[in-house]
C-alpha cells in the first residue's frame, strides 16, 4: 500500500492528466487547473513525485475501476440505494478493502460520479495505460462484469457498457465469452472449456496448453507484478483458482 500511502499523506504531486488525474486529484483535496496541464507544467508535477512507476499504473488501476463504478451505476440514470450497497458490498466482500482504501475508493466514486466525463472517457485513459498488460485489461473487464452482475440481474443498460469496454479494450469474442461464462447462466462444463478459451471439441493436449498459459498469465505474483495494487490481490488469486478449477474439471471429464 505503499503508493497509497505517499498520496494520503500528501507528499506527492499530480502527475498524469485527463480525467482520472482529475478525479484521484480531487478525491484527495489536490486540485489541478486542467487548462494548463502544459509540458512544461506535467514536468514540473513529475518533479514533485516520488511515486515510482509502478505505484504511479497501481494509483491509475485503482482510480480506474471506481471512476467506471460510478459511471456503470449511473446507466439507468440515477444511482439508487441499491446499487451504492452493492458497490460498498463489492468493495468490502470481493476486494476486500478496508480502512483507507475503502474510503479512497468512496470518494473516487463519488467524485466520477459528480463529474461529467462519460465511461467512455475512463475506459479510454485506462486502456492507453494498460494496452500493453492484456492481462490487467482482462482483470478489469473481469472486474466490471462481476459488478454488473453483482445484484443477480444483468440490466440491459449495463450490458450496453460492458459491450463499450469490450470494443475499448479490444477484448475478442473468446475472451468476452471466456468472462462472461462465469458470470452469467451457462453448462457447466462448457463454463470450464470456455474460462480456458477451448471449444468442447479441443483435444486435451490444446486444453492443456491453454490453461498453461492462462495459469502462467493469471498468476497472482505476475498479475501483482504487473501493476495491480496490492489491494487487489484476493481478487488475483481468486482468478487462478478459477483458472485451476476449470482445468481439473475438464481433466476429470477426460479420464472419466
Amino acid at each position: 500500500m505503499a503508493w497509497m500511502g505517499k498520496i494520503l499523506g500528501g507528499t506527492v504531486g499530480w502527475s498524469f492528466g485527463g480525467p482520472l488525474g482529475a478525479v484521484i486529484g480531487a478525491a484527495i483535496g489536490n486540485h489541478f487547473d486542467q487548462s494548463s496541464d502544459s509540458a512544461g507544467n506535467q514536468r514540473a508535477y513529475r518533479q514533485q513525485n516520488n511515486l515510482n512507476q509502478q505505484e504511479e499504473k497501481q494509483t491509475i488501476f485503482f482510480t480506474s475501476i471506481f471512476s467506471m463504478l460510478a459511471k456503470f451505476a449511473q446507466a439507468d440514470g440515477a444511482v439508487t440505494r441499491t446499487e451504492i450497497k452493492t458497490i460498498d458490498r463489492f468493495i468490502k466482500n470481493e476486494l476486500k478493502l478496508q480502512g483507507e482504501a475503502r474510503k479512497l475508493a468512496i470518494k473516487i466514486f463519488d467524485e466520477a460520479k459528480r463529474k461529467d466525463d462519460s465511461f467512455e472517457e475512463y475506459a479510454q485513459q485506462f486502456y492507453d495505460n494498460f494496452k500493453n498488460e492484456q492481462t490487467l485489461v482482462l482483470g478489469m473487464f473481469d472486474l466490471l462484469m462481476k459488478v454488473a452482475v453483482a445484484d443477480n440481474d444483468f440490466h440491459h443498460k449495463e450490458e450496453q457498457y460492458i459491450k463499450k469496454a469490450k470494443n475499448i479494450f479490444k477484448i475478442s469474442d473468446s475472451q468476452y465469452q471466456s468472462i462472461r461464462s462465469q458470470y452469467v447462466d451457462t453448462n457447466d462444463l462448457e463454463k470450464y472449456y470456455q474460462i480456458l478459451e477451448c471449444s468442447p471439441e479441443a483435444d486435451f493436449k490444446e486444453v492443456k496448453r491453454k490453461y498453461r498459459q492462462k495459469a502462467k498469465d493469471f498468476h497472482p505474483d505476475n498479475v501483482i507484478g504487473k501493476g495491480l495494487p496490492e489491494e487487489f490481490v484476493d481478487f488475483a488469486e481468486e482468478e487462478f483458482k478459477k483458472i485451476n478449477e476449470a482445468y481439473e474439471k475438464i481433466k476429470a471429464e477426460e479420464t472419466a
